[in-house]
């Protein structure tokens, strides 16, 4: 979505207000395609301040997600609050084509993905994958012997026998 703030360019206070639901069909983050479930749903303000373009904005929408311990494809809730400089100073001279045709989707994709997580779960508390048959330790238990013994200390253990 493009929106034009030149309408409110130099006039400290001024705000321009934000409803609407952004019509994108996928984020690209880290070489993977996250397909959005629920579109998401921008709302807030852009508040001309003496430091620049204060944008305080809410933003929620889920995406699906593949949890990095078990695999499981689940679905990502987004409930992120937004409240970043637009543009730093409202004095330094800045071509007003910058201020006319503002991409608010570039800059709200970005901010999702800056807020998106190292590592994806399914839930806090998920056991993953059995590292010997690789049953999702979720849904099912496994009769495989597991020694959480770390591969590097090995060669130790031998010491004990």
């Amino acid at each position: 979505m493009k929106i034009d703030l030149l309408k409110i360019k130099g006039q400290l206070g001024r705000s321009i207000n934000i409803d609407y639901v952004e019509d994108i069909e996928s984020i690209e983050f880290k070489g993977e395609e996250y397909k959005i479930v629920t579109p998401l749903h921008v709302k807030g303000t852009i508040t001309v301040q003496k430091e620049g373009l204060l944008a305080e904005l809410d933003i929620t929408g889920s995406i699906n997600a593949v949890c990095d311990r078990c695999l499981d494809e689940f679905i990502y809730n987004l409930d992120l609050k937004l409240r970043e400089y637009v543009e730093e100073s409202v004095d330094e001279e800045v071509d007003d084509s910058f201020y006319e045709n503002f991409d608010l989707t570039t800059f709200v994709v970005h901010f999702v993905i800056l807020s998106l997580p190292m590592k994806f779960l399914c839930k806090e508390d998920c056991k993953g994958l059995c590292p010997v048959c690789g049953t999702n330790l979720n849904h099912q238990t496994c009769s495989c012997k597991r020694e959480d013994i770390d591969p590097r200390l090995t060669v130790l253990s031998k010491l004990l026998q």
